[in-house]
């Protein structure tokens, strides 16, 4: 199976987005399917159009520029506009078998309409859901028309979309309260690869005695809140 990935941003830049990413392909690529990897112009490193990365070739669609490409509202329009063209590009290259979208919707709704034009099923992963996200970035505010206007453009591809794939049970109790049919969805969760570690390495008894901590139990947390 072919399946033409359409991602918000990826390698070389460092995310928990991007990670979640690798792990997905990866156990595709296993599966024995062929992912093929497309950015939005949301992905702001700066590379060729087609780029080699960890072992995978990103396809890339450029930066959008002018006045247009700065001012709000506008240049999520134009991020759709030249998505859905490379989208369509691509597609006609590759005929993949699938179109997975993956968060944010900006990236759902082009996939939504090329799917429809040339007859691809969509799965949208949701992260995130835009208007929270933008809330907690506090681009805008609750009951901001913006806000309303980034829910119902959510809605909108989440009804639209073939299926749908989540990355918890908030979020799929969150998507089925605005109508999706609970079995439309799937959650994934995030996880690690436990073949990656090797087991706990000899404790740092320096680092220890200056951070305090010798003799006791100490707890990591990597993430963010």
């Amino acid at each position: 199976m072919r399946v033409l990935h359409i991602l918000d941003h990826s390698l070389p830049l460092q995310s928990g987005y991007v990670y979640r990413t690798l792990g997905i392909i990866n156990q595709q690529r296993v599966l024995g399917w062929e992912p093929i990897l497309l950015t939005s112009g949301k992905h702001y490193a700066p590379g060729p159009a087609r780029e080699q990365l960890g072992g995978w070739e990103f396809l890339r669609t450029p930066m959008p520029t002018g006045l247009g490409s700065t001012l709000p509202g506008f240049r999520e329009l134009h991020i759709m506009r030249d998505l859905k063209k490379r989208l369509a590009e691509i597609v006609s290259q590759v005929q993949p078998d699938l179109l997975h979208a993956h968060s944010p919707v900006l990236n759902a709704l082009p996939a939504i309409q090329v799917g429809r034009e040339y007859g691809i099923p969509v799965v949208y992963e949701i992260r995130a859901f835009w208007e929270d996200a933008n809330l907690s970035a506090k681009r805008f505010a609750k009951p901001n028309l913006r806000y309303r206007v980034a829910r119902r453009l959510e809605t909108y591809a989440m009804q639209r979309a073939d299926a749908l794939v989540t990355i918890c049970a908030g979020l799929s109790a969150d998507i089925a309260a605005r109508g999706i049919p609970t079995e439309k969805i799937a959650v994934v969760p995030n996880a690690v690869d436990r073949a990656t570690f090797t087991g706990p390495a000899p404790p740092d008894e320096q680092l220890a005695a200056k951070l305090g901590v010798r003799g006791k139990t100490v707890i990591g947390f990597f993430g963010s809140f």
